[in-house]
């Protein structure tokens, strides 16, 4: 999971919505923490890595990767909680690879092998391509989901615990 602007509060959860709680084995990755050795420059991790913050005003894109994540297989779900998405909006959370340089001026979905969800314009991003996602903006104290199902290729978006949703 990555933040590239704002501010971000890892481990606040809304249960996952009505047409996800079929779905058996999901674990709720509540021990997601922010890697602060894998995170762009001007990016700060406070609070037990939990809280990310932007520190420098800037209109380059910064990445930061959580850590203890590094999946293979399976379910996984967490989310969080925008805390300040400042007047722009500036904004993307995603799942990128180990390849994936946080040191680069870019963002998760631009490369093949990343994909974002971009709050301020509602829109998915693979492959620097983006599809309109959804025009319900998540603004301050929203909590956006994200659940990444390896096994069937799918990586689904919530907000407030409503489906978004599937890249």
């Amino acid at each position: 999971m990555t933040q590239t602007s704002a501010d971000l509060l890892i481990a606040d959860t809304v249960p996952l919505s009505d047409p996800s709680k079929w779905r058996s084995r999901v674990p709720l990755e509540n021990d997601l923490q922010f890697d602060s050795s894998f995170c762009g420059p001007s990016l700060y991790t406070s609070d037990e890595n939990l809280h990310l913050r932007k520190t420098v005003a800037t209109n380059e894109w910064r990445t930061c990767r959580a850590m203890n994540a590094g999946w293979s297989d399976s379910i996984h779900y967490w989310s969080v909680r925008i805390n300040d998405r400042s007047a722009e909006g500036y904004l993307m959370i995603g799942v990128v690879t180990d390849a994936f340089d946080v040191s680069a001026v870019t963002y998760p979905g631009n490369t093949v092998d990343s994909f974002g969800f971009y709050i301020f314009n509602g829109h998915k991003y693979n492959g620097s391509n983006s599809v309109a996602f959804t025009s319900d903006l998540p603004k301050n104290g929203d909590v956006i989901g994200v659940l990444l199902d390896l096994e069937a290729r799918t990586l689904t978006y919530l907000k407030n615990g409503k489906i978004v949703g599937t890249s």
